[in-house]
């Protein structure tokens, strides 16, 4: 499955939207805060990224909050286990799948809407 970083501020308006987004979407992400984290930085700089927010996924690179193309471009979502809440990260692009906990065991069928 593709990784996900969000790089973001603090103060950008459109960075709360978009990581209220992925939550509502049960997407994993990695938030880099650009002010904070010089890898990150770099890391932009490296790819000629010069605003916020922006995204990585897996090797794709999307400058703004563009829904579709995140939604189109992120091969995962969240699943919560019903015995212990763990959240884990599962395919959507192999239908209904079994899953296991990887903290309780458990065993649970998993369908992405």
């Amino acid at each position: 499955m593709k990784q996900l970083i969000m790089f973001t501020t603090q103060t950008c308006g459109y960075c709360k939207i978009a990581k209220n987004f992925l939550a509502q979407n049960n997407i994993h992400y990695i938030e880099k805060d650009i002010n904070y984290d010089m890898q990150a930085r770099e890391a932009m700089a490296k790819r000629n990224i010069t605003g916020v927010p922006a995204f990585l996924i897996g090797d794709e690179v999307v400058v703004g909050f563009d829904k579709e193309r995140i939604l189109k471009l992120v091969d995962h979502r969240l699943a919560v286990c019903p015995s212990c809440g763990k959240k884990m990260r599962v395919p959507i692009n192999k239908g209904t799948i079994k899953a296991i906990c990887p903290s309780c065991n458990t065993s649970f069928t998993y369908k992405p809407d």
